[in-house]
């Protein structure tokens, strides 16, 4: 199976439901957080993921160093196209920008690189900031003289074309007019010059769909189809997600909303991710059904668990 999920900066909890089988393959929207310290603990991490069992396919955020620029790395044919290996980690696959990769009988065309909004507080305080974090111009113009005018299935991109930037999840108190929007501006006409019929893209911390685009986070679909990972707890019972609001379900007497059977668990958040109540959904044993709430309001950089 191909698993699809955004940004995670070193932190790969979820792909614990995932079978570990080389067979399975994650791609990643970005900023999976492995090329990060490039130290010995990079490497300890390579080595984590790796004995996973699973492929992971990245792409490349902005919170990462590009595998080109890491001299372990080496340059090899896969899915039709170039991707970038280490030898000693070769179930984590590097995308190479502006490639065009067969993936699941999809042409997919990948294009990493977005700009760092938090570039000054990094540079100032020490953190990790890489240079090369945006595509060049001459890479820009080579991947539009390449593709314009033709047709790809999916496209794959870290930060998102600038008509549909999600503005209600922009800091707050950060001067927009300050922030390098050239990748986005670029992605605009990526998205105007190229026919394609679905684009996955992170970033942004959020999740949502707005036309053919979709933006991810936190959870887990099967790559190419709407539909959530895992569907099934434990115990067998479906999960639907963002079914209900609290206020719908949540009142003196908690009963499902679907079958009104009162045999039905309450599900609470960890307690650190969530502002206000922290319900997010019921598991009615009636139905067999986990019931998550659609307006469970999570701090900023927190995935949602359901």
């Amino acid at each position: 199976m191909i698993y699809i999920t955004g940004d995670m900066h070193r932190d790969f909890y979820r792909l614990h439901s995932i079978e570990k089988n080389k067979e399975n393959m994650v791609i990643i929207l970005g900023d999976a957080g492995i090329n990060y310290c490039l130290n010995e603990e990079d490497n300890k991490f390579k080595k984590y993921l790796n004995d996973m069992n699973i492929k992971l396919f990245c792409i490349q955020g902005n919170h990462e160093e590009r595998p080109e620029n890491i001299s372990s790395y080496k340059e090899v044919d896969m899915f039709g196209s170039k991707v970038f290996i280490e030898e000693e980690y070769p179930n984590l696959i590097f995308a190479k920008n502006g490639e065009l990769y067969n993936i699941d009988g999809k042409t997919v065309l990948v294009i990493g690189g977005a700009y760092s909004i938090d570039k000054d507080y990094r540079l100032a305080y020490g953190y990790r900031w890489f240079r090369d974090e945006q595509l060049t111009e001459s890479e820009k113009e080579e991947i539009l003289h390449k593709y314009s005018g033709k047709h790809v299935d999916i496209i794959l991109s870290h930060t998102c074309p600038l008509k549909y930037e999600p503005t209600e999840v922009f800091m707050k108190g950060l001067n927009q007019s300050k922030v390098d929007k050239s990748m986005e501006i670029f992605l605009d006409k990526i998205e105007e010059n190229i026919d394609y019929d679905k684009w996955y893209c992170g970033h942004f911390h959020t999740e949502k769909q707005i036309d053919k685009l979709e933006f991810m986070f936190g959870r887990i679909k099967l790559f190419n189809k709407d539909e959530f990972f895992p569907k099934y707890n434990r115990n067998g019972y479906e999960i639907i997600r963002d079914t209900y609001s609290q206020n719908e379900v949540m009142k003196e007497e908690v009963i499902c909303p679907k079958c009104r059977s009162k045999d039905i668990s309450v599900i609470k958040g960890d307690g650190f991710k969530i502002d206000g109540t922290d319900f997010i959904g019921i598991i009615c044993n009636n139905c067999k059904k986990v019931y998550g709430f659609n307006d469970v309001n999570y701090k900023p950089n927190c995935p949602k668990e359901l």
